[in-house]
């Protein structure tokens, strides 16, 4: 493979003190930046990181040929283009990319388009660029009806199991409607071929808690979650009245409904119609939704602690007013990574959070001098990986060049109590939460020195390690 060359300018990194941990901000690509034998960067199209700090980076490029000037950069160095050759389908080639994916081991699952192929057959999923199904394919699943073809798919996720979860589209002989949704999960061998196939739900299933049946299954790359578990969590659109018909669930227990009781005292959820969702290994979850009564404060994130933060919440001396279209993630560690917007009526007034930590502030947060203009609170502006220490996200500079760019949160070492210093009140303070593990009331995060989302022997080394110094 090519080596991605640094940048012909620099980017300082630069670190902020946020008590037990330091925020360190640098840059990953940015425009006019030059992929080898393709061209320069002149946009970011998608973003993934994982818990090794690897990443991966969707760029389209000025290549004349606008079939091949796509590209995907997997940690620096030129992964996969548009136009690349495919093994199987045989003949066939990479059209383009649906949402990118990385976990632990390096490995992808997603959603080819397919170039040289007929219709009905021209997208697949892929494990690395492996292929382990193709749009036409007869599903083994057990839970379709003989002779079901996938005729079609959203999005996937793959856990660090190298397990997938798909959103596909079937057409099932026994369902009356041509296209049927169904939530998918393939279990792979370990060189990528596959094992076995599992329906989770399908149109036509009645939820548990429900006596409506699934109509459809909301479809965007942050309408469902998948984990190590292998736990899904999904919104489900019901036939019926509209007035509750969208649920969330993780697995066969439901989160919220429209129409019944949300966190928010007193208030209903109105609607889930763009519930954006997130789930961790410890089944903690995170999601959005709309609530019923005062407009001005009915846009809502809520997690498996509460409610995250609503709008018309207090920042400063202004108010939330919303939280973008992004997605809401929550870490190993139980936090979560968030966008909101409030009232400032100056160009400061966006930025993206962890828990109430401000990241990125738009306006504010500089890179090598040049300030942060335009943050992206988008459907693919923002990604994190699972264990919380590492953040990508898309950005204008105030120069005008676009970039993607990665913060690392860091734990200062054995550093718990806030007083930057290691002593006994974070000794203390470790092993009152020592063997506890995210969402157990007495896990604190600060504690997890290693990201790992438990108080282990690996956090007290850490700590022991460091007694009696400062925090640098």
């Amino acid at each position: 493979m090519y080596a991605f060359p640094r940048l012909a300018f620099s980017v300082a990194a630069g670190a902020v003190a946020a008590s037990a941990e330091t925020i360190t901000l640098s840059p990953l690509v940015l425009d006019n930046q030059e992929v080898p034998e393709i061209g320069f960067v002149t946009s970011i199209d998608n973003l993934a990181i994982n818990d090794h700090g690897q990443w991966i980076v969707e760029v389209d490029t000025d290549f004349p040929d606008t079939n091949t000037d796509g590209a995907l950069i997997r940690t620096g160095s030129p992964y996969l283009r548009e136009g690349d050759a495919l093994a199987a389908p045989a003949g066939t080639n990479i059209d383009s990319f649906d949402s990118v994916t990385l976990n632990n081991s390096g490995q992808s699952g997603w959603n080819f388009f397919l170039g040289n192929a007929t219709t009905g057959t021209d997208s697949g999923i892929f494990w690395g660029d492996q292929l382990v199904i193709q749009e036409g394919d007869l599903s083994a699943a057990p839970q379709f009806s003989p002779g079901t073809p996938y005729i079609g798919f959203f999005e996937v996720k793959i856990n660090n199991a190298n397990d997938m979860m798909v959103l596909a589209s079937v057409d099932d002989p026994v369902i009356a409607t041509t296209v049927d949704r169904a939530l998918v999960h393939l279990t792979l061998n370990p060189d990528g071929s596959l094992a076995g196939e599992d329906v989770l739900y399908k149109e036509g299933d009645v939820l548990p808690g429900q006596v409506e049946a699934v109509a459809d299954f909301l479809t965007g790359p942050h309408n469902f979650a998948f984990n190590d578990a292998g736990q899904t969590m999904f919104v489900a659109d019901l036939t019926g009245d509209t007035t509750h018909d969208l649920a969330v669930y993780i697995d066969s227990t439901r989160i919220a409904q429209e129409g019944e009781p949300s966190p928010v005292t007193g208030r209903n959820w109105s609607s889930l119609g763009t519930a954006r969702v997130g789930l961790n290994r410890f089944g903690q979850f995170v999601h959005t939704g709309t609530l019923a009564g005062d407009t001005a404060t009915d846009n809502v994130i809520v997690s498996s602690r509460g409610v995250v933060k609503q709008e018309g919440d207090p920042i400063g001396a202004f108010t939330f007013t919303g939280f973008g279209s992004g997605p809401v993630l929550i870490s190993d560690q139980g936090r979560v990574l968030w966008y909101g917007a409030w009232n400032d009526v100056s160009t400061t007034n966006e930025g993206l959070f962890l828990d109430d930590t401000l990241l990125v502030h738009e306006g504010v947060t500089t890179v090598e001098g040049v300030v942060v203009q335009t943050l992206r609170g988008i459907q693919d502006g923002y990604a994190m990986s699972a264990n919380g220490r590492y953040v990508i996200f898309e950005a204008t500079l105030a120069d005008g060049r676009d970039g993607a760019f990665q913060i690392e949160l860091s734990a200062c070492p054995g550093e718990i109590a806030g007083d930057s210093m290691t002593d006994l009140s974070d000794l203390a303070a470790l092993l009152a939460s020592f063997g506890s593990c995210a969402g157990q009331s007495n896990f604190v995060v600060a504690a997890d020195l290693d990201f790992d989302g438990c108080i282990t022997l690996s956090d007290l080394a850490t700590l022991l390690s460091a007694f009696g110094l400062p925090c640098p």
